[in-house]
């Protein structure tokens, strides 16, 4: 169960290296593009602001795009999956990687932001992830995502946060499996074990 997690520079991804460990993966950390491109499956990682986690990730728009065209698994962590979306407002609006629709906003008035701690998963459609349980977010910015790739849900006060996206191979999960204890494992474990895609 092979996996490259991409190198952005941003946050620690050695906790992401560790938990994909954890839940029986082999997975390697790059910078290359290249190797993205023709990965098995694809972690993007991310900790920080929209701006710069764009400015790093569009270096690997390209082989994002070959590596879901091959049927390879993608999944977006946490800053990850808000760059999968087409546009994000913080630092300004600026474009995003494009490849789900939808919009990356500030959580908005009357709700705790940062938005910090666990969360019960609500599944609103089926998933190949199959998210349950409780899950550790930290994020002050969320995905205004259509319902169409929207497949689980968790309610922080009166606002309903897309906490599982996917379409096809490609999937985000704005909430951390690393640090989500044992059901973000099976989560992870699940990813891993979708099948790879072709070389």
């Amino acid at each position: 169960m092979k996996a490259v997690v991409v190198d952005l520079g941003l946050g620690n991804p050695g906790s992401v290296l560790q938990a994909l460990a954890r839940a029986g993966g082999d997975a390697v950390l790059s910078g290359d593009p290249a190797a993205v491109a023709r990965a098995p499956r694809v972690v993007l990682p991310g900790v920080g602001a929209f701006g710069l986690g764009i400015h790093r990730a569009m270096n690997f728009k390209p082989a994002l795009q070959q590596a879901l065209a091959r049927g390879a698994p993608v999944l977006g962590i946490c800053l990850g999956m808000q760059l999968l979306f087409e546009e994000g407002e913080e630092d300004g609006v600026r474009a995003g990687l494009g490849l789900l629709p939808g919009r990356v906003t500030r959580l908005p008035a009357g709700v705790q932001v940062p938005h910090i701690g666990w969360q019960k998963l609500q599944a609103v459609a089926p998933s190949p992830l199959q998210p349950e349980g409780s899950a550790y977010f930290a994020h002050s910015y969320h995905c205004r995502a259509p319902a169409e790739v929207t497949q689980a849900v968790a309610e922080h006060g009166l606002v309903k946060i897309a906490a599982v996206v996917g379409r096809g191979t490609l999937f985000g999960v704005q909430y951390h499996p690393e640090k989500s204890a044992h059901d973000g494992e099976q989560l992870l474990r699940r990813f891993l074990a979708l099948p790879e895609g072709a070389a």
